[in-house]
């Protein structure tokens, strides 16, 4: 059986800078090691498989970002067949067994995760070739990303992708046992839809692709939830979101009336990270979210408040001391707090707990005492329910972090006199990883970094 806690595990062999690695991704996940070793890289990476395999992500109101292949899919004509005998099936008393059905549900599932992966990789990388990303200067390259249950014996849905120069291949690795209980899961949200014998056509298709969707998502544990991507550059997008988009306005409103310019291709990660900043101006922000996830972020690290402003549904971002009367923009505030503060926007107005929040670097521009606190609040969303994967140079970090693993363990008595010594957390929920450099073969391989039990430290 998949683990309670949808902790899933991704093997990559020759990905960008990344000879090989091997990760699960438990509720919190970090990354460490030097610089240009694959940290981002990965994280990319991760983000990508949700965004292909994962559920659609809410922008504002009711727009979601999401491309889901399984409708187009079932509207060709080459699945008639199966859409009538799967209709036949549910129409049935239900003693008839569905055997017959499972080789053509398959080469489905293979080619909808397959089709959403790789258009997620291509644009989140911002490349037009998967070649791209094979480990440069190596024969005949062929990259392997493998994404399965952390838990070898599960016979769950896993994915493996190889690519090198000339092919791309999706195969989803099915075991015999999974195909039918697949379709036995299908089975009871389809059925109400069409004993009733009016669903036409093309409604049966959209339902039956809702709920392949839906039901593959909720085998993926972890992997299908949806996935928030906070880069590191962010504070500069913040200081100058606005001056972004009022450029592309621009360029977009005087196209064929000047010379054509080569304007640089954002990154997936990046263009949904600005995307989602403007659509803050719509009406998400108008109600908070049930879960405070983002008042103590707040109270403990900016020692003030971000506010969110609409000037004509356009956004802008302010930052009040305690104490002060008015309030700042963030270009005339300090980096800690331009840094800090996209994080507070988006735990306050799109976050939910069950959520993946991807955050490369939080710890830039924030002095070592502070990461410490950093960290804490980082322990503090993992224990609401976020998933957190961060990749980080910083040792404060993850010496914090391996402190308050520690302090999981201690008995209640020694926990008495510890401030806020509820905020920890066990072993298994922290993962630690590596990026080493290696001449041999040649680039970063990854490893996990076990906790020391006696320092309560990761060493790295």
């Amino acid at each position: 059986m998949r683990p309670k806690n949808g902790n899933y595990r991704l093997d990559v062999t020759d990905f960008g800078p990344v000879a090989k690695a091997s990760v699960e991704f438990r509720p919190l996940t970090v990354f460490v090691g030097p610089s240009n070793t694959g940290k981002s890289y990965l994280a990319m990476l991760v983000y990508a498989l949700h965004q292909g395999l994962g559920d659609a992500v809410r922008v504002g109101g009711d727009r979601w970002l999401h491309m889901t292949p399984w409708f187009s899919l079932l509207a060709r004509s080459e699945n008639d067949a199966f859409l009538a005998d799967l209709r036949k099936w549910l129409e049935s008393s239900g003693e008839s067994r569905a055997g017959h059905l499972v080789p053509k549900i398959v080469p489905l599932l293979q080619r909808a995760s397959g089709v959403s992966f790789v258009a997620e990789l291509q644009r989140c990388f911002g490349i037009d070739n998967l070649a791209a990303l094979s480990r440069a200067g190596i024969a005949k390259a062929r990259s392997v990303v493998r994404i399965g249950a952390s838990d070898e014996s599960d016979d769950g849905l896993a994915y493996e992708l190889a690519f090198g120069p000339l092919r791309v291949r999706l195969a989803a690795i099915v075991g015999e046992a999974f195909a039918p209980s697949y379709l036995g899961g299908l089975r009871g949200p389809l059925v109400r839809h069409v004993r009733d014998g009016r669903v036409d056509d093309d409604e049966f298709r959209s339902v039956v692709a809702t709920t392949l969707e839906s039901e593959a998502r909720r085998r993926l544990g972890a992997a299908g939830q949806r996935a928030y991507y906070l880069p590191a550059d962010r504070t500069g997008v913040m200081h100058s979101h606005q001056v972004v988009v009022g450029t592309l306005v621009q360029s977009a409103t005087t196209a064929g009336l000047r010379p054509s310019t080569n304007v640089p291709m954002l990154s997936g990660v990046l263009a949904d990270f600005l995307n989602q900043l403007i659509e803050l101006g719509g009406a998400l922000p108008r109600r908070r979210r049930k879960a405070e996830l983002d008042s103590p972020f707040e109270a403990n690290l900016l020692q003030g408040s971000v506010h969110l402003r609409r000037e004509a549904s356009y956004p802008s971002f302010t930052y009040r001391p305690q104490g002060w009367p008015d309030d700042l923009p963030l270009m005339r505030v300090s980096s800690m707090v331009s840094e800090l503060a996209p994080v507070v926007l988006y735990l306050r107005y799109v976050v939910e707990p069950g959520d993946v929040v991807i955050i490369e670097e939080p710890e830039a521009h924030l002095h070592p005492a502070m990461q410490t606190k950093l960290a804490r609040e980082l322990v503090r969303l993992v224990r609401s329910g976020v998933r957190i994967v961060l990749t980080t140079h910083s040792e404060w970090l993850l010496e914090q972090i391996g402190n308050l693993v520690a302090l999981s363990g201690l008995p209640a008595a020694d926990r008495a006199n510890i401030a806020e010594e509820d905020v920890s957390l066990p072993p298994e929920d922290v993962g630690a990883w590596f990026f080493k450099p290696c001449k041999r073969p040649r680039g970063s391989v990854v490893e996990e970094v076990k906790l020391n039990p006696q320092t309560g430290t990761f060493p790295t």
